[in-house]
This record gives structure tokens, C-alpha cells and sequence, in this order.
């Protein structure tokens, strides 16, 4: 193989696919990139087996071919060679890096050895536009686990009615559900890992947000984000997910509307107190509004008291304040929805007006 391209073209694919690589792994070669030649273009694909990032390139093509590159010394090397043409040569004494007055050589595997990338079946959905998909894992990604000691749950839920697709995350802890309106060919119910779709975020963050983004399934059932010259390929997740309907509330005893950016600052407040009692924030509803404080025994205490409208029997609640403050970020509203029913019941969080996006925390017990 020998191909000739831009440095800032092949550092911006080597290092997009890399993300991915694993630091750890029993096969060593999936800690490389494979680089080579496919219908005119030059490709970059690295995989961790679960979850793969390929990136087509434009550039000269002297020599069809492909080689595995080790990922991290290929991203290094790259990034410190001018802004000019990158020739990258293999041979059998590896990969020859030739830029300007730059020349150096790096140990390499064969192609053969590295996974091939998956192959697509036929579409799952029609295009989705990138701010619609970031808009709708925006609501719901920070909900999902990022351990692994339960794997579904450290996925997003993806199910589809009709003209209506809704997305789940839930640690365990806290719950996110967001509704959009988008027709599917068919019905979908399936459980996408968590990493895979904050690069699928990434990546459309990094683009036009008037792009599109193409879903489609794999001849081995894999999923695949693509925008523009990027895809990423994912497995599913198996198992049986949670059953989300017993954990909604469908009732409440209390009711609080009030200012979201009011209820940040409490909170914000709340929890340089909190930090040191496991930032556990208090929530107090009386028939004026809302109390939110916090207290630490070697730090101090302090009580924000916010107006609001407030519906129902009053009360109080306990909650992690990282939980709240995570909420918070993840809406752009002006006014919020709370309601509860006892301290010891999930409280739920929603939009004045808006049914789409549903939020829900299990409250921390404390001592009155």
C-alpha cells in the first residue's frame, strides 16, 4: 500500500477512529487502526469488537493494500508533522511516514489480522436529522449507567410506535424518557450501549447541524450512525430491560411550578453544603413555594427559598443534587414541573406544557 493525503485529513480520521481503541484488551491487535484502500478512497477503522468508528478519506492512491497501524504512536507521530502531504508507505519493515523533510518507520500487523468492519443489511429508519438526534440523546444519555456491573443499563432503550419513537436511560437511580415524532419502516425495540452513542453525539456535534444522519442494521445485526464520511458501528445490547411503567408515577400529592433558573441556582447553592453529606439536597414544599437547602455538621447550612405555584398537601423530599443539577442541564425551558407523592416516592420532573420529555429521581432517605 501507498497513499498520499493531507496531514490534517488523516489526523482528523486516525484520531476519530481511535477513540474507540482500548486501552486494555486480550487481542492485542485491536489496540491498532486499520488503514486501507476500498472503492477509490482511503479508510480508517478502528473497533473494540462491541463498538467500531470508520472513516473514509479523500487522498492519492499509488498502491492498492492495508496495514494495522498501532493507534496511539500513528495519532502522536501525525500530529506533530506540518500542515503539508502525509505519504503512508507499507512495506516489510512496516509503515514508512514520509512528510516534508520527516521520515520515520512504525512496526505494523498484517490487514488480515484486524476485524473487518460489518457489512449493511437494509435500512432501519428513514434519515434523522443530526440536531434532532442530539437534541434527543441529549435528554436522555446522562441517565443511563456508566458501569458495567448491569450492562442494560448502561444503554439507552430505543422503542418505536407508529410515528413516534421514545428513548430510555435509567441507572437505577434516576430515569430520562424523551418522545419525538419519527416514522420508522418498522418496529424497533432495542437497547444501544451508552459509549457508542456519546460518539455518535460527538460526531454530530462536530457537523453541519442541518446534516443528516443515516440509521441502518448490519447483515449481522449491528447498528450503524453514519454523517457525512464517518460511521460508527455498535452491538446491541441483550437482556431484558427494566420495567419503566412500574416505575412512573401515576399520581401525585404535591405539585410545584417554578423558575428553572431560580431552582439551578438553589440548587447549585445547596450543594457547597451537600458535598460533604453525600450531596444530599433537601426539597420543602409549603403553600408559599419551594425551600431547598442543605446542611453538613463541618461545613454549615443554607436555605433558598424560591415563590412558586404551588398544587396539593406540601411535603418534603431528599435528593442526590448532582442528579438535580444534571436535569437541569439537560433542559432549556423556562419554568419546571415537580411532583411528588411522600418522601419516599420517585419525584417526577417535566416541562410546563411540554409531555415529551419526563424526568424521574428516586429520593435519598434522611432523618427529619
Amino acid at each position: 500500500m501507498k497513499i498520499a493525503l493531507l496531514q490534517e485529513n488523516l489526523l482528523k480520521a486516525i484520531t476519530a477512529a481511535s477513540r474507540i481503541v482500548p486501552t486494555r484488551t486480550q487481542l492485542p491487535i485491536l489496540q491498532s487502526v486499520l488503514v486501507h484502500t476500498q472503492e477509490g478512497r482511503i479508510v480508517v477503522f478502528g473497533t473494540s469488537l462491541d463498538t467500531g468508528i470508520v472513516c473514509w478519506c479523500d487522498g492519492k492512491i499509488e498502491k492498492e493494500g492495508g496495514v494495522c497501524i498501532p493507534a496511539k504512536i500513528l495519532v502522536e507521530l501525525v500530529a506533530t508533522l506540518p500542515p503539508q502531504t502525509v505519504v503512508l508507505e507499507a512495506g516489510s519493515g512496516g509503515l514508512t511516514v514520509s512528510c516534508g523533510g520527516f521520515s520515520a518507520t512504525i512496526a505494523t500487523s498484517p490487514a488480515a489480522e484486524f476485524p473487518p468492519p460489518p457489512t449493511i443489511s437494509k435500512p432501519v429508519a428513514t434519515k434523522i436529522s443530526t440536531k434532532t438526534f442530539s437534541d434527543l440523546l441529549r435528554h436522555v444519555l446522562f441517565a443511563a449507567a456508566t458501569d458495567e456491573s448491569r450492562p442494560i443499563l448502561s444503554g439507552v432503550r430505543f422503542v418505536n410506535t407508529g410515528d413516534e419513537a421514545t428513548a430510555v436511560a435509567t441507572d437505577g437511580y434516576r430515569l430520562s424518557r424523551k418522545r419525538i415524532s419519527l416514522k420508522l419502516p418498522g418496529a424497533l425495540d432495542m437497547v444501544v450501549p451508552g459509549r457508542a452513542l456519546s460518539e455518535a453525539v460527538r460526531l454530530t456535534n462536530q457537523t453541519n447541524q442541518d446534516a443528516d444522519m443515516s440509521l441502518a442494521l448490519t447483515t449481522d445485526g449491528q447498528i450503524l450512525f453514519a454523517v457525512g464520511d464517518v460511521e460508527i458501528y455498535t452491538r446491541r445490547i441483550d437482556g431484558e430491560y427494566p420495567p419503566i411503567e412500574k416505575i412512573i408515577p401515576k399520581n401525585w400529592t404535591t405539585r410545584v411550578t417554578a423558575d428553572r433558573d431560580a431552582l439551578v441556582q438553589a440548587v447549585k447553592s445547596a450543594a457547597i453544603f451537600a458535598r460533604d453529606n453525600a450531596n444530599i439536597v433537601r426539597l420543602t414544599v409549603n403553600k408559599d413555594g419551594i425551600v431547598v437547602s442543605a446542611n453538613a455538621p463541618s461545613v454549615g447550612e443554607n436555605k433558598i427559598d424560591i415563590e412558586s405555584k404551588v398544587e396539593g398537601e406540601g411535603g418534603e423530599i431528599a435528593f442526590n443534587s448532582r442528579f438535580l443539577l444534571e436535569y437541569f442541564s439537560a433542559i432549556s425551558g423556562d419554568q419546571v414541573v415537580f411532583e411528588m407523592t411522600g418522601s419516599l416516592n420517585p419525584g417526577a420532573f417535566h416541562l410546563v406544557g411540554d409531555d415529551s420529555f419526563l424526568h424521574i429521581i428516586m429520593p435519598v432517605r434522611v432523618q427529619s
